[in-house]
């Protein structure tokens, strides 16, 4: 077994076995399952749940149409309450005091201004308002429509309400696709390098300058060349990334195929020629970014004063993200394009893209051949820093100084 190997073997073992690695393998099936099973539950339990409010109607006009614009709404009901002495008001406000009542809706009129005021234990229940607002709206709607002589019949066609329903083109075919479902699975795809390439990255940082400031280092590079090393550092802790991702797409797809039997219209194409791209891109994005961070962490022995140069770095990871919601949204414009093909905005960028709309062959290519470009420059540089810095001690170097490493290592 070469050398490489045995370093490549022994961070992927060291860090599979890890409580974090474990920890965070679990909790992140469990966050993306709650996405998906929480709304379910709630659907389910709150089926049989039914919010009834008391409503009096001081101006005396639109009982008949309040009435029929409450049974549009579903688990919402309503009672009528005349108040016509304190007793009753009293009775009003025992029921919401019970919990047999949400509330209770006081239509009046102020100045000639018809105003509504909706009184409850809970006021923060946004859906029950919302509920409300749309069924009082409906109300006050079709009264001013009887009012001009139009029939039931008409005020119903008036009413009812147009669905934008979404096809995406693709080529000579066209289909569904739910424009949220496209959303939410680019901004979900894209998150998912960006976490890795910060936790990653650092990760690499981390045990480099662990193993320099405990000493190990000196000892490894007695039987290893400090360019092996650093090859198998990377390669190493990126397979452990691998791992977790693939124990992630196939949770991932189990939920997706979950939630269509709830909701069919929140479709998740995770086709394998786009799961394909995301590894690729994860791969060499991963690629990209460790290099400089194992260097970084040779170079300095805490992350404290590492910082000066960790944080250029992390920003080039943030850009993207600042980026993604125009990318997703303008994904064939001229700034999208140019932006998914610079190498270290692509991981995220060209996911976006790739996830929402057909990216042409040549771009996917070009994106790829600058990314592997940008590796090996970055593996070369790196490789001497990595060099110099790993049995640098004591002083905390400048980037003049990390620069000069340059030069005659």
């Amino acid at each position: 077994m070469s050398k490489v190997a045995i370093v490549i073997r022994k961070e992927y073992l060291e860090r599979i076995r890890s409580k974090g690695f474990i920890i965070s393998t679990i909790l992140i099936p469990i966050l993306m399952a709650s996405f998906i099973v929480v709304p379910i539950l709630i659907t389910l339990l709150s089926r049989d749940s039914e919010t009834v409010v008391a409503i009096h109607d001081a101006t005396g006009k639109y009982k008949a149409t309040i009435e029929s614009a409450f049974k549009d709404q579903q688990s919402l009901s309503m009672i009528w309450v005349d108040w016509q002495n304190e007793s009753e008001r009293d009775a009003t406000l025992k029921g919401i005091e019970s919990g047999k009542l949400a509330g209770y809706v006081l239509l009046k009129e102020n100045e000639g201004q018809l105003e509504a005021i909706y009184a409850a234990k809970n006021v923060a229940d946004f859906g029950v308002n919302l509920k409300i607002e749309t069924a009082l709206q409906k109300a006050i709607s079709r009264f001013a429509l009887k009012n001009k002589g139009l029939t039931d019949e008409e005020i119903a066609a008036l009413e009812k309400p147009i669905r934008l329903k979404t096809q995406k083109i693709s080529g000579d075919s066209q289909r569904d696709k739910a424009g949220f479902a496209e959303f939410a699975l680019a901004y979900v795809l894209a998150m998912l390098i960006y976490g890795t390439l910060l936790t990653y990255g650092f990760a690499v940082m981390s045990s480099v300058m662990d193993e320099k400031s405990s000493k190990v280092m000196e000892v490894l590079l007695s039987s290893v060349k400090p360019f092996d090393l650093m090859v198998g550092k990377v390669v190493g802790i990126g397979l452990v990334a691998f791992t977790q991702y693939l124990i992630w797409v196939i949770v991932g797809v189990g939920l997706s195929a979950l939630s269509l039997q709830y909701n069919p219209k929140f479709q998740l194409d995770l086709s394998p020629s786009l799961l394909f791209w995301f590894v690729a891109y994860f791969i060499l994005g991963y690629l990209i970014y460790a290099a400089p961070y194992a260097a970084i962490g040779s170079a300095f022995e805490n992350a404290q004063d590492a910082q000066s140069l960790t944080t250029p770095l992390t920003f080039l990871v943030v850009i993207p993200v600042i980026a993604m919601n125009y990318v997703i949204s303008k994904s064939d414009s001229i700034a999208s394009v140019i932006l998914s093909l610079v190498p270290f905005f692509a991981p995220i960028l060209m996911m976006s893209r790739l996830a929402v709309g057909d990216v042409p062959f040549w771009q996917i290519a070009l994106s790829i051949l600058l990314m592997l470009g940008t590796f090996y420059a970055m593996m070369f540089v790196s490789a001497k820093i990595y060099r110099v810095g790993a049995l640098m001690y004591g002083k905390k170097p400048s980037l003049a100084e990390i620069l000069r490493w340059l030069k005659y290592a």
